[in-house]
């Protein structure tokens, strides 16, 4: 005789089972709509790729700094997600510039492109192995076909192991986000809200200019007891007077003063050439350059950045060109490289990226610039920095009426005029002239300056004359 359950169980029993049926239906419908947004954010990934590939990023140095930017937003958050960390920013209009929140953005794509294409293939497979034959695997294989490439179709074909949960989780929020914030490769959302930005008053200059400003006020006071003072000729006798600036540091020192080129284009990688020549009897030096902070035009939107060559001749009348040309000459060539070695290692034997290497080389020549700049004006409280000489340079310049806009954006290495608006004011209301601009003969760069008409070498040397 059978044994009979009261009604009571059965109903418990019947409600369990309903329970867990639909649980596995919610999971069911929850894998199916990850699985498809899994697809959307793989397009997405792709299209952060429109111009430039992770390759050429990381050739760059460009996803070396994604890194850190990411890591940086990873640490400002509680769960260590930088995801989350950048859409609570987003929510409460936490950024400090759009350019901050655009550069956190690119970041944040290009890392979760690379979490989607190394986890979302594996995934894809689990799904379809764990799918029975029928029309609910037909229409999954069917949405991979029509969105996946060959590459990632490759990658789900080989892989063997299934995720795992931390794997998971990490594919999840690289998914979330980029469903939520899709890919501006050409940053027509940066360029829609830029104008506002650019337009603000209340913008603070830069701390090279402010210093500038300062080291001018300096000089005009100085000048009224001794009429030919000038704060750099004061600064390169401190450094040539200094026990710990070698003679090397010196020709570095020199270079930054009259080229005003940036401290990471002095790096091994790419470093300054120094050529003795002769101009109308006298003597000269030309600087070949080698630009940071290039990149190719891509499509009429993105127009390109900077110079990827440009050459500075100039006659040797201040003090550290006429030190720089007897060095050379002493050396017994006419030919000087100019580099400074960077460490691939940290001291605690950490191996850096490029990108990192290159600003530890940048603190470190700021380091000495700010050092030398304390000990030539102890009462000043601005920092002297590389880039005070840049502004120095490109203010120098702008005083001068028969230096073109164009002569001074290649001067500095830049492939636009627009943006001399962030270097140094001219110096013409102080009614000086300055020998360091007044001895530049001819600036040639390998970029045309948006504006004039192109060609295979940029030459603007019917711009400047021998003064």
């Amino acid at each position: 005789m059978t044994e009979q359950l009261p009604l009571g169980s059965s109903y418990d029993n019947l409600h369990k089972r309903t329970a867990a049926a639909d649980q596995l239906l919610d999971e069911a419908m929850a894998v199916e709509a990850f699985f498809a947004n899994s697809l959307i954010a793989y397009t997405h990934a792709r299209e952060a790729d429109l111009l430039y590939t992770p390759e050429a990023l990381v050739a760059s140095g460009t996803w070396q700094k994604y890194e850190q930017r990411v890591a940086a937003l990873a640490r400002s958050n509680r769960n260590n997600d930088p995801f989350e960390a950048f859409l609570k920013k987003d929510r409460t209009q936490g950024w400090a510039s759009v350019n901050t929140r655009q550069a956190s953005r690119s970041a944040l794509v290009r890392m979760a492109g690379q979490v989607i294409a190394e986890h979302a293939p594996v995934f894809w497979k689990e799904v379809l192995t764990l799918t029975k034959a029928g029309p609910a695997r037909s229409s999954l294989i069917k949405q991979i076909n029509g969105t996946v490439d060959a590459e990632a179709m490759a990658r789900m074909r080989a892989a063997g192991e299934t995720l795992s949960e931390t794997e998971r989780n990490r594919l999840a929020e690289a998914v979330a986000f980029l469903i939520a914030m899709p890919p501006d490769p050409e940053h027509r959302a940066l360029r829609s809200r830029q104008p506002k930005e650019e337009a603000n008053p209340k913008k603070k200059p830069a701390p090279g200019i402010v210093a500038l400003r300062a080291l001018n006020r300096h000089e005009d006071n100085k000048r009224k007891k001794s009429g030919t003072y000038s704060w750099r000729d004061h600064f390169w006798k401190t450094a040539l007077t200094d026990d710990y600036v070698s003679a090397e540091r010196c020709v570095i020192i020199a270079t930054l003063m009259l080229t005003g080129c940036r401290p990471v284009e002095l790096s091994e990688k790419l470093g300054v050439t120094v050529e003795l020549g002769e101009a109308n009897g006298e003597s000269t030096l030309t600087f070949a350059i080698k630009g940071a902070k290039t990149a190719r035009e891509l499509t009429p939107e993105i127009e390109g950045k900077g110079q990827a060559l440009r050459s500075i001749e100039m006659i040797c009348q201040s003090p550290e060109a006429i030190w720089l040309r007897d060095h050379i000459a002493r050396s017994g060539s006419a030919r000087l490289q100019i580099s400074e070695k960077t460490t691939p290692r940290s001291p605690s034997g950490i191996w850096l990226s490029v990108a990192e290497q290159e600003r530890r080389l940048t603190v470190s020549l700021g380091k000495l610039m700010t050092r030398l700049g304390a000990r030539a004006f102890p009462k000043q409280r601005k920092n002297v920095t590389p880039y005070v000489f840049r502004h120095a340079l490109a203010a120098d310049m702008k005083s001068d009426e028969k230096i073109s806009d164009e002569t001074i954006a290649a001067c500095l290495g830049q492939q636009s005029t627009r943006t001399l608006r962030h270097y140094g004011r001219s110096n013409r209301s102080r009614k000086r002239r300055s020998v360091r601009s007044q001895q530049i003969l001819r600036v040639t760069a390998s970029s045309p300056i948006r504006g004039r008409k192109p060609g295979p070498f940029y030459n603007l040397g019917s711009d400047l004359g021998a003064n």
